[in-house]
């Protein structure tokens, strides 16, 4: 009987932490609001090589059939990427992909064509394009990241079955295009990058180490469930059960930054977001933030966000600076 009250509390317990974790991962989605576009759905033939890189966002291509090599600057080892196959790069690295295994093609000097034309044989199709955001601390996720992912497509890995039904549709769409495909190409990719950055990319550092970090996670959850709190490292520690001291080191090399200061920048954060999205005044945005007057909130905020409240308002579409 015991035993059984235990267990069932157990089961509680993780199910409620797991829930948690995700909770904050979704709010950690909607706070950057990363939205896809698709710029190109088509086929190379022919020799080609393409670099899309200078968005200063997340590029990503898909092959949707053929071939092709990638090479990465900076990196030695060459990547051979095959129908399904994705290549993700967090960090808007410069690259090439091509037909050429010796990647002697001159890049985006290729046009490709539509599938209207009808699929060929000798072609390559691919889908690319980029995850945008207006949010200044998308970096904080991306700086811990890789130069790029690859993720290969298998067929039968029924643990990534939800990844892969999301890539057969993409390709399907692809290969396929009807009235709003480049919309639905869009949501599609958004959804797998939800998927990408939940499930295969692992980190030693950053926020979502700490979110999985035995030690950390509680603190770390509870600054973004209740970020109006005026939390204390002592606090923070002791939700960890941990010293003040031990604390602040760990958080620090995990992190890379002293709790204080991810407090401070998630507030920040949470106030972009009610500025830009939901156009409240700046007065509103410094109460969320703990702040009782405008011109210390403003002056905080530009030196964390790199830019003031007012212009930030102003730069919206019919918004008045308050």
């Amino acid at each position: 009987m015991l035993r059984n009250i235990w267990y069932a509390n157990y089961v509680s317990i993780n199910t409620g932490y797991v829930q948690s974790s995700m909770d904050v991962l979704n709010q950690l989605f909607s706070t950057f609001k990363v939205s896809a576009n698709i710029f190109h759905n088509g086929q190379y033939c022919g020799n080609w090589a393409v670099d899309t890189s200078g968005t200063h966002y997340i590029n990503f291509h898909v092959v949707s059939f053929g071939r092709c090599f990638v090479s990465v600057k900076g990196n030695k080892q060459e990547v051979i990427l095959e129908q399904g196959d994705m290549v993700l790069f967090p960090k808007d690295v410069s690259h090439c992909m091509t037909n050429d295994p010796a990647f002697k093609q001159s890049k985006n000097a290729a046009s490709s064509l539509d599938y209207s034309l009808g699929q060929q044989n000798e072609g390559t199709g691919l889908i690319c394009g980029y995850f945008a955001h207006n949010h200044p601390l998308v970096t904080s996720l991306t700086d811990h990241l890789p130069d790029y992912v690859v993720i290969k497509y298998r067929k039968v890995d029924d643990k990534k079955l939800g990844f892969h039904l999301l890539l057969e549709a993409l390709l399907e769409e692809s290969l396929n295009p009807d009235k709003g495909s480049e919309l639905i190409l869009a949501k599609i990719s958004e959804a797998m990058l939800a998927m990408i950055f939940r499930e295969h990319l692992p980190s030693d550092t950053g926020v979502l180490a700490a979110l999985i970090h035995p030690k950390l996670s509680n603190a770390i959850k509870r600054i973004h469930l209740n970020s109006q709190h005026k939390w204390t490292v002592e606090q923070l520690a002791e939700l960890c059960f941990m010293s003040r001291a031990a604390f602040s080191d760990l958080f620090k090399s995990v992190m890379g930054q002293s709790p204080m200061e991810y407090v401070t920048q998630w507030r920040f954060s949470m106030a972009y977001r009610m500025l830009a999205d939901e156009k409240v005044t700046t007065l509103s945005a410094a109460y969320s933030c703990g702040y009782d007057n405008e011109s210390s909130f403003s002056k905080a905020f530009k030196r964390v966000m790199g830019v003031s409240p007012g212009a930030l308002r102003a730069a919206l579409p019919g918004s008045k600076q308050n």
